[in-house]
């Protein structure tokens, strides 16, 4: 039986158990014995029972064990407590000791300190002693070596007085001996310089580091530096001089810069073998050397300029070669893992970009001047509307091919930079272009009723120009979009300016100008924000163009009431003859009056509408539904658009007849018979078109057919300024 998994953590009585018991059936199988339950329960209980006694008998034993050495363990505690009092009183008893010692022995301890700081300056003065009597010889040698012109031995000499001059400091006349030593130094530095500036000319590498070091050894090395620079900006003004001499006027700019950076790789690796890894000084070349050319580069494009006559394209070659030089520049820093100090990155940019910024505020003048003179060109009067209206098509499509090429030149020239004052000036060559769409449109109403124009030629001219006017509010529409595109990302390069490792113009902007565009920008995007049917920048030339609409919309209508107000206008009520019948106080039926000629032409000329508008609006392309649409909201119901125009032209039509009616003095009984038969008429004819006559002419019909007897009953619910107007017309007597 394995007694020790009772003690286990994990130990489980049942899975023990069955283990032993398994155990146990097999021994038995193996001895040939019983392998009852019983015997195997009655066998471990056993020896249970005696592992218990055992047990018990090993904890009873080391009780005892523990009662009998209680005493001792109790004695051997309280010694230990003595033990320990008595120590604690030696520690304070010795605490008090080395207060003691050290208040006694402080004293001592800061006159040894005094006489160790007298011992140093004792030394110090004997070292300057010393080193003051060698200074003599030192200057002999010096002397000696300037004779000699020996550059080795005046720099070994003069890296000795150096060490000599530091030794010295305690002395007197220290100020005296500094200003020798750096005289010395002087006269080494221009010794050395025409060799130095020629090792540099002639860039020879080996040459250069002797005299690295020689310059370093007397803590001139930013001297060297500045030699070295010199000699590059030397060098590379003569290439300038010798680029302008080629005669490149557009490309003379790119290949300067394509030589800059061509010395600029060649030199990185050439100063990082000579300065120690320091690989910012072509960089420093390039930043001092652009703003000191001779002559500068703005004054020679401002001489191009004056004699040319494509300025903007000019200027355009002159911002990509300066775009395209920071692009190789940044790569080249990419790619030679140099991160230029922020001072210099900033004094980069501005030796690069500085001189342009005049050209990005002439930018707007010159780039208003070529789009006036280009929007000129389409400012001319066409001799029939339908050439105007031709013409209005395409100097839409004109306007926007320049203005999007605008856009262009003012990114590639200004990156941007003057795209708000662009913005600006837009307005008026937009304003310009709208002149012509109201030149057309009073060209169009002064063709109506001119007999060498057909109305429905007129009405087609009309739809044109409707048509017209959406395309331009659409490109309008797209052309915002665009702006606030740009906007937005300008307003980001902005932001970022400051946080890139790179080189952008963006960083060359003082914090005036552009704290100034971000607010620009900022007040587009409001305006953005707060517009409901526009995009914010420009709202006055959407106005312009609903007005246009509408007003060409009233001249499609005009067009096509003018038959109408023609047949109208020769409505008269009929002559009191003497002799007829209803002037003689008999009343006829009114079914033996028939229609007016006037009225049955009205109404032929209105059930013929319909075949004229629907080739021109059965099936309206989304231009002129759009246009339609913003002249009348009756257009955006979901009914044909030569339905809507039908009962609009309807619509007008009956004011038309009502005002007409209403300037009838006299009304004679059978007149009033003969208008009551009119109105009819067209109200039939109104019905086989799907409408219906409005409501004060309905009233009107009713107050005609009225008799005077019961035209008080039946003129109840219609408008009072309409029976006033009638009963005086039909001579009735008021009865209130």
């Amino acid at each position: 039986m394995d007694i020790s998994a009772l003690s286990e953590p994990n130990f489980s009585p049942a899975e023990w158990i069955n283990t032993n018991y398994k155990k146990y059936v097999e021994e038995n199988v193996k001895q040939g014995g019983e392998k009852t339950a019983s015997a195997f329960i009655q066998s471990y209980v056993a020896k249970l029972q005696l592992y218990v006694q055992q047990v018990n008998y090993a904890v009873e034993e080391s009780s005892q064990q523990v009662v009998s050495s209680m005493p001792r363990i109790a004695k051997e505690a309280a010694t230990l407590q003595r033990d320990v009092q008595e120590l604690q009183e030696k520690m304070l008893a010795m605490r008090q000791e080395v207060a003691a010692v050290q208040d006694e022995t402080g004293e001592c301890m800061a006159t040894l300190e005094r006489l160790n700081t007298l011992q140093s300056k004792l030394q110090a003065a004997k070292e300057s002693l010393q080193e003051s009597d060698g200074w003599g010889n030192l200057l002999a040698e010096l002397e000696d070596g300037f004779e000699r012109n020996d550059l080795k031995g005046i720099c070994e000499k003069l890296t000795a007085l150096q060490k000599s001059l530091q030794a010295q400091e305690q002395l007197a006349g220290h100020a005296e001996r500094l200003t020798q030593v750096e005289d010395f130094k002087n006269r080494l530095e221009a010794l050395a310089s025409p060799n130095v500036v020629q090792c540099f000319a002639e860039s020879n590498l080996e040459q250069a580091q002797h005299y690295a070091d020689i310059f370093d050894s007397i803590q001139r090395l930013p001297q060297l530096q500045q030699y070295y620079r010199a000699v590059q900006k030397n060098v590379l003004q003569q290439q300038w001089k010798q680029t302008l001499e080629q005669q490149q006027q557009q490309h003379f700019l790119s290949l300067y810069y394509d030589q800059l950076l061509e010395h600029c790789q060649r030199q990185v690796k050439w100063c990082s073998q000579l300065f120690s890894g320091d690989q910012t000084q072509p960089f420093l070349v390039l930043a001092e050397l652009l703003p000191a050319l001779q002559p500068a580069r703005d004054v020679h494009i401002l001489q191009l300029l004056k004699t040319s006559n494509e300025r903007l394209e000019l200027l355009s070659a002159f911002a990509q070669a300066n775009h395209s030089f920071v692009l190789h520049l940044n790569s080249s820093l990419e790619q030679s893992h140099i991160i230029l100090p922020e001072h210099l990155k900033r004094q980069l940019g501005e030796a690069i970009f500085e001189y342009f910024h005049k050209f990005v505020q002439q930018y707007p003048r010159l780039e208003e001047t070529q789009l006036s003179t280009q929007v000129d060109r389409l400012l001319s009067n066409q001799a029939t509307p339908s050439d105007a209206v031709r013409h209005l098509v395409d100097s839409t499509r004109k306007l926007y091919e320049w203005l999007y090429e605008a856009c262009t030149r003012c990114s590639v020239i200004t990156s941007d930079l003057a795209l708000c004052k662009l913005i600006t000036l837009l307005n008026g060559i937009f304003k310009r272009q709208l002149e012509n769409f109201g030149r057309t449109q009073r060209q169009l109403s002064l063709s109506l009723g001119s007999p060498k124009t057909e109305n429905w030629s007129l009405l087609q001219y009309t739809m044109s120009q409707l048509q017209c006017l959406a395309d331009f509010q659409m490109q309008l529409n797209q052309f915002e979009q665009n702006l606030h595109t740009r906007l937005d990302a300008l307003d980001g390069k902005l932001g970022k300016s400051t946080d890139r490792h790179i080189i952008t113009i963006y960083q060359t902007l003082d914090q005036a100008t552009s704290k100034q565009l971000i607010n620009s920008i900022k007040d587009y995007q409001q305006k953005k924000t707060e517009a409901s049917e526009t995009l914010g920048i420009f709202p006055q030339i959407y106005a312009t163009l609903k007005t246009h609409l509408t007003e060409t919309h009233e001249i499609t209508l005009s067009v096509l009431l003018q038959p109408i107000e023609v047949h109208l206008s020769q409505i008269r009520p009929p002559a009191v003859d003497g002799n007829n019948m209803a002037s003689s106080g008999i009343d006829m039926p009114s079914f033996s009056f028939a229609p007016q000629e006037s009225i049955t032409q009205i109404g032929q000329y209105l059930l013929t509408l319909p075949q004229h508008l629907e080739p021109l609006l059965l099936s309206p392309s989304p231009l002129l539904k759009q246009a339609l649409e913003l002249c009348n909201i009756k257009y955006t119901q979901a009914i044909p658009c030569a339905d809507v125009l039908l009962s609009l032209v309807v619509e007008q039509c009956c004011l038309l007849y009502q005002a007409q009616i209403l300037q009838i003095k006299s009304l004679p009984s059978s007149a009033a018979t003969q208008l009551s038969v009119d109105i009819e008429y067209l109200s039939s004819v109104l019905e086989e078109l799907g409408l219906s006559i409005n409501q004060q002419l309905s009233q009107i019909l009713t107050l005609l057919k009225a008799a005077p007897d019961q035209y008080l009953a039946l003129s109840a619910g219609c408008e009072p300024r309409l029976v006033t107007a009638i009963r005086q017309m039909r001579n009735i007597i008021s009865t209130q």
